[in-house]
């Protein structure tokens, strides 16, 4: 299997480099920044929503348990 190398004329790179820069938005660091923050915002959010289930189903299986064998833990 051969790979063959891609490679476009000096005049199609030129006017695919225009379009690009042309069309896409242009970056904001703050932009960016501000969508990182809430990335990570709803990644902790997640993250606390998850741990308190856990420990809410330990508690509520640790209950059920003590109801049967009237220990402590």
């Amino acid at each position: 299997m051969t790979t063959q190398n891609l490679m476009m004329s000096d005049a199609l790179e030129r006017a695919y480099a225009q379009t690009i820069l042309s069309e896409s938005e242009s970056l904001s660091l703050k932009k960016g920044l501000l969508a990182v923050g809430r990335a990570l915002r709803r990644g902790a959010k997640a993250f606390a929503r998850s741990t308190a289930a856990v420990i809410n189903a330990q508690a509520e299986a640790r209950a059920r348990s003590m109801q049967y064998t009237r220990s402590p833990w």
